[in-house]
């Protein structure tokens, strides 16, 4: 196992959550507020972005750091990563559209006859729920095992991928929980290209980048060369572009200049001609909470509002709406900032409605207490990890893997230079007890070696409540009791303070979150339900197993 595959999850992110009511901009507002973020920001990143308000369009660029070329422009092209999603949705809408395929059909229905795809009794996996990746297919094919982990795709071929399907057993039911999976997004993309009668490539150049003036906007056939930005990773090193088989590319590797994507959102602002207007708008209806066809929805302080945010090996991209007020924005990097947070707190501030300050990530040195706690044996998910002093630097290792340095932000996360990746220590009472490792999309819990046992309780009240609830893919919630308080903690997060509000259920104020709890017909407690912000996750205990028998 190589250093950059520590956690093998080289998803592309999903859209983070905005907040973006309407506001006034100027062209030196935008430019400032690029400047405040990404000045001397230790990734080096070079931005471009705009901001749409009705007919008028506002642009600005920002690099962390000069460059002899000057960095990326206005015309150069950059990956947009899983912004590619939803242009794949406008060519499922398309096909909806003209009466060839229904959200209810299941996607096997659009695959070659004979593929082996899995299915729970008469329940199979349908075009909706892999619109919204509620399909119960994992982020990624079984057994995925690129050989260039920095073109992670580029080895995948169609028949390859398809034939996965058969190796899947699905571990939750179709449609009843949200796991964001490229894997799915692949099979619809080689879906869409059979229906079309063509490649992926020539059906959305045909159907959307020819009559949108999209003039930059390729996959592997640019149309009209634009110079191509080069991608970095957030440690600043340069990294290969990402490649797919064109049948796959739908689901994250469409290139593509700022202005471009400025068309594409403008056309979703109803700016485009008549007949491509119902399917765009199809695409942005809700088909389950917070999920059109792969945009994600929200609604703040009674804005409705439209996003997606893209991530490949060296680029980052964010388009986000608001139809209503016929606002939007567009950032496109030359550098993966996804386990950086991504572009999300930048796309309130460039919107005007952020009071938040913008930081540069800065080169920091830790204090000698924190480089005193980290040292130690630590779990990291499924592997286990060290971390020690060698002379001034700090080091880790995962079992298996070859040795880095970590280097130190002004955030307060650590991070390898050869790879992306953050590690977050839960530093606490002049102690590391673990911590949250981001990579690739993914994030997984760290815990120091004999520091946690098994979540108890005393207290009646809640004591066959306590355990540990797998709520997503490497994520769980602890219910507990310390020191006479019932407790919950994420993954990597610090515990919090919980009440008994009824039977079976409790609420987190200071996080405003309630849990709710199911039993079997035994009694015994089978499963948590946190809700948070409209939000609904559930997640089986896991001894659950254990306890019912």
């Amino acid at each position: 196992m190589r250093t950059n595959d520590i956690l093998r999850r080289l998803a592309l992110p999903c859209a983070a959550a905005f907040a973006l009511p309407a506001g006034a901009l100027t062209t030196a507002d935008l430019q400032a507020r690029l400047d405040a973020r990404f000045k001397g920001d230790r990734s080096g990143a070079c931005v471009v972005a705009a901001v749409i308000d009705k007919a008028e369009v506002l642009r600005a660029r920002s690099c962390a750091q000069p460059r002899s070329d000057g960095g990326p422009g206005y015309d150069s092209v950059f990956e947009i990563g899983s912004i590619t999603k939803t242009m794949t949705a406008f060519l499922v809408a398309e096909l909806i559209r003209q009466g060839k395929w229904s959200l209810d059909d299941p996607i096997a229905l659009h695959l070659p006859p004979g593929t082996e795809v899995p299915r729970q009794g008469e329940r199979q996996i349908l075009v909706r729920d892999v619109l919204t990746h509620t399909s119960g297919l994992p982020a990624l094919p079984p057994g995925f095992a690129p050989k260039n982990p920095a073109d992670p795709y580029a080895d995948l071929s169609e028949p390859a991928l398809l034939a996965a399907l058969g190796q899947v057993q699905l571990s939750r039911p179709i449609g009843s929980q949200f796991e964001y999976s490229n894997f799915a997004m692949m099979v619809m993309s080689s879906a869409v290209a059979r229906s079309y009668g063509s490649d992926y490539e020539s059906a959305l150049v045909a159907r959307l980048f020819v009559p949108l003036k999209m003039d930059g906007a390729y996959v592997d056939r640019p149309r009209n060369p634009r110079p191509l930005a080069g991608g970095h990773l957030p440690s600043g090193r340069p990294t290969p572009a990402w490649h797919a088989a064109n049948n796959l590319a739908g689901v994250g590797m469409v290139r593509a200049t700022l202005d471009d994507m400025v068309a594409y959102a403008q056309a979703h602002l109803g700016q485009a001609d008549a007949g491509l207007l119902p399917a765009l708008a199809l695409t942005r209806q809700p088909l389950r909470q917070r999920s059109g066809m792969n945009w994600m929805l929200f609604n703040v302080q009674g804005h409705d509002l439209v996003a997606h945010e893209g991530t490949t090996g060296g680029f980052s991209a964010l388009v986000a709406l608001e139809p209503a007020s016929g606002r939007a924005v567009v950032v496109l990097a030359d550098t993966s900032l996804g386990d950086l947070g991504g572009l999300g707190a930048l796309g309130n501030a460039l919107l005007d409605i952020d009071a938040q300050p913008l930081h540069p990530r800065l080169a920091a040195v830790p204090g000698t207490e924190l480089l005193a706690a980290l040292p130690g044996e630590y779990e990291l998910g499924s592997l286990n990890a060290r971390i020690w002093r060698d002379g001034q630097r700090l080091m880790m290792q995962a079992e298996g893997q070859a040795a880095f340095e970590l280097k130190y932000d002004s955030a307060g996360d650590f991070y390898p230079e050869a790879f992306s990746a953050l590690f977050t220590p839960l530093w606490k009472d002049g102690r590391v007890g673990g911590g949250v490792w981001r990579q690739g999309g993914g994030m997984v819990e760290v815990t120091r070696k004999g520091t946690r046992g098994a979540p108890s309780a005393t207290n009646p009240r809640w004591k066959d409540l306590a355990g540990e609830y797998a709520l997503m893919p490497q994520f769980s919630l602890r219910v507990f009791e310390e020191g006479g308080v019932l407790k919950v903690q994420g993954s990597g997060q610090p515990s919090i303070a919980a009440e008994m509000t009824g039977p079976d259920r409790i609420e987190i104020r200071a996080v405003g979150a309630v849990v709710e709890f199911r039993r079997d017909a035994s009694g015994q407690v089978t499963s948590a339900v946190l809700k948070q912000h409209g939000q609904v996750l559930e997640g089986r205990r896991k001894d659950a197993g254990e306890a019912a028998r």
